[in-house]
């Protein structure tokens, strides 16, 4: 049985394990597609096949931790995540990956909220146990998100493969991550339903809009902006996207947690048709220095200012039933990431890349401009 110490650092090495293995393949999506024939608006279909695995974890199962205990599920998770990358690197195709996603989405889908909670009650003769937990399981799934796709974008910049090294090291580390948690503490489940649906409480529309905005544009960059990256030839780019959109919110954390949450999430409102028009401007003018400055002010609204305050808000507005409020808020949270991005792929089809950004840069408008002034009030 490992010490206190140790066990917290490796519940938050499988939570890294589970979010490296969700984005180690972003790069190579667009390239996938193309060798299949695919449009925007289909490749747009594979990306959500992950939120298929993923909503029905969040909607149905965000008690099965409680019942059976945080151990297995944790260890379900990661062994998910092992299966997914298992597919990419054997059948390197469009095909696989809509398995492979859906494997993820499963994967990220029990591990969350299991995880923070499994590092809760490890933690639990700490000071501040709770949000000690929030935040190792917050910095370690942000290095997680990007740090597949910088991985593998980085080694297609040395030598371009449909199966880059990255795979083969994620399976390698994914199974010591396995042997290393068979020792972790089986901590006695607190009980409770399994089935636990999401709770919307009054005045919470706003914000659990605001992060389904946030992550619907996060959703169209991944999906989408990679198609006119292949068409200025920077294809292998891709995962620096990505890598700004997670890193730059997640380093501005620390400073945004002191804010007034209202604030915080208005400030994030503020910047969503800013980054995104930047986007618009670098994807028109092919300058992928623009792309990535869009890219990062996206990130701060998305995974900072928009998040956490929005995070804080649902928190207190849920009261007793926190976590189920919580829940509701990832629910609009991934609907926005994985329905959105369709229809806006398939426009791209039909109107070109930036026409369709465009269009959905005045809905980006409309919207935030309406659900600002919305933010605390009933």
């Amino acid at each position: 049985m490992y010490s206190q110490r140790v066990a917290k650092y490796i519940v938050a090495y499988s939570m890294l394990l589970v979010t490296l293995a969700v984005n180690v393949s972003m790069p190579l999506f667009r390239i996938y597609a193309q060798r299949a024939g695919l449009g925007n608006g289909q490749t747009a279909l594979v990306l959500a096949s992950y939120i298929s695995g993923m909503l029905p974890c969040y909607i149905f199962l965000g008690g099965i931790s409680d019942k059976v205990g945080r151990k297995p599920i944790m260890l379900l998770s990661v062994i998910f995540a092992f299966i997914a990358t298992s597919i990419i690197t054997a059948f390197p195709d469009v095909y696989a990956l809509i398995f492979a996603r859906f494997f993820q989405g499963i994967s990220l889908g029990l591990s969350m909220g299991t995880g923070t909670a499994y590092l809760t009650e490890i933690l639990k003769s700490e000071k501040n146990p709770a949000t000690q937990a929030a935040n190792l399981a917050s910095f370690s799934t942000a290095i997680g998100f990007s740090g597949g796709a910088l991985a593998t974008t980085l080694l297609l910049l040395q030598e371009f493969t449909l199966v880059p090294l990255s795979y083969y090291i994620l399976l390698v580390i994914t199974f010591v991550g396995l042997v290393l948690m068979i020792k972790l503490p089986n901590l006695p489940p607190i009980g409770g339903k399994v089935m636990r649906l999401p709770y919307f409480p009054d005045g919470s529309f706003a914000v659990n809009m605001g992060i389904g905005i946030c992550w619907a544009i996060t959703g169209t960059i991944i999906a989408i902006v990679p198609g006119q990256l292949a068409h200025m030839g920077l294809s292998a780019f891709a995962g620096f996207c990505l890598v700004l959109i997670n890193w730059t919110g997640a380093f501005l954390q620390p400073f945004i947690r002191e804010l007034n949450p209202q604030k915080s999430v208005k400030i994030g409102f503020i910047l969503l048709p800013i980054g995104f028009g930047l986007i618009i401007a670098g994807c028109a003018y092919e300058q992928f220095w623009i792309i990535l400055s869009g890219t990062a002010m996206i990130g701060m609204s998305a995974y900072g200012f928009n998040y956490l305050g929005g995070l804080a808000i649902i928190a207190n507005l849920g009261g007793a039933q926190r976590a189920r409020a919580v829940a509701g808020y990832m629910f609009f949270g991934y609907i926005g990431f994985g329905i959105p991005v369709i229809l806006l792929g398939y426009l791209s089809d039909a109107l070109g890349i930036v026409n369709a950004l465009l269009l959905f840069e005045v809905v980006i408008i409309a919207l935030v401009a309406y659900f600002i002034n919305k933010i605390g009030t009933k």
